[in-house]
């Protein structure tokens, strides 16, 4: 009888350890550096558009090229985020671009792995919607029809350059932005955890 159960128990164990490795929320990606402090010259902006986060919400990456997303060990949450009609999630992000570089960049972004049916990121070309906070509602988020590209351009310009846009995202994973220009080829790693695009839970 204590043998059955002894057998029993690590039937048990070992099937919650592999529920836990296997747990969505848990995507252990490659890479999951730590958020810096959003540099003094954008931290106006940045409050401005994340308005419910004081002091500024944090980056990723150290420059030239910087993510400001939501971000905690590069992983976001999509509570409360919008979809469009065809159940992509649609987060807000601001992208800079520090001074040292001026020229044009090129941003891209995929799923890390095979590429397959939802895995490429897209870019609001045309900005972002605007929130604010309510005593009343809390944080309000506004609507408004957005362009969306798998690439975002910024064009050259010196000093800082901050560009609001809305990530789309159609699946869960691991997965990259690609910043590209002269001189420059800066990756920033994203993670997505959650349930996957016709899982249940999505």
């Amino acid at each position: 009888m204590k043998r059955v159960l002894a057998i029993a128990l690590l039937l048990v164990f070992v099937a919650t350890g592999e529920a836990t490795a296997k747990s969505p929320w848990q995507l252990d990606c490659a890479s999951m550096p730590v958020e810096h402090a959003t540099p003094t010259a954008l931290r106006k902006t940045t409050l401005a558009f994340f308005p419910w986060i004081r002091p500024a919400a944090k980056s990723l990456q150290a420059g030239p090229v910087y993510l400001i997303a939501l971000s905690s060990h590069t992983a976001i949450s999509r509570d409360g985020d919008s979809t469009d009609t065809s159940g992509y999630y649609l987060h807000r992000a601001l992208i800079a671009i520090g001074p040292t570089q001026t020229g044009t960049v090129t941003v891209t972004g995929r799923r890390l792995g095979t590429p397959g049916p939802r895995t490429t990121l897209g870019f609001s070309t045309t900005g972002a919607t605007s929130c604010s906070v309510s005593r009343r509602l809390g944080v309000v988020c506004g609507y408004r029809p957005l362009t969306f590209a798998t690439s975002l351009r910024i064009a050259p310009r010196a000093g800082w350059r901050v560009v609001a846009t809305e990530l789309r995202i159609g699946r869960t994973g691991c997965f990259q932005l690609t910043a590209r220009g002269p001189g420059l080829n800066q990756t920033i790693p994203l993670e997505v955890p959650g349930p996957d695009y016709g899982t249940t839970g999505w």
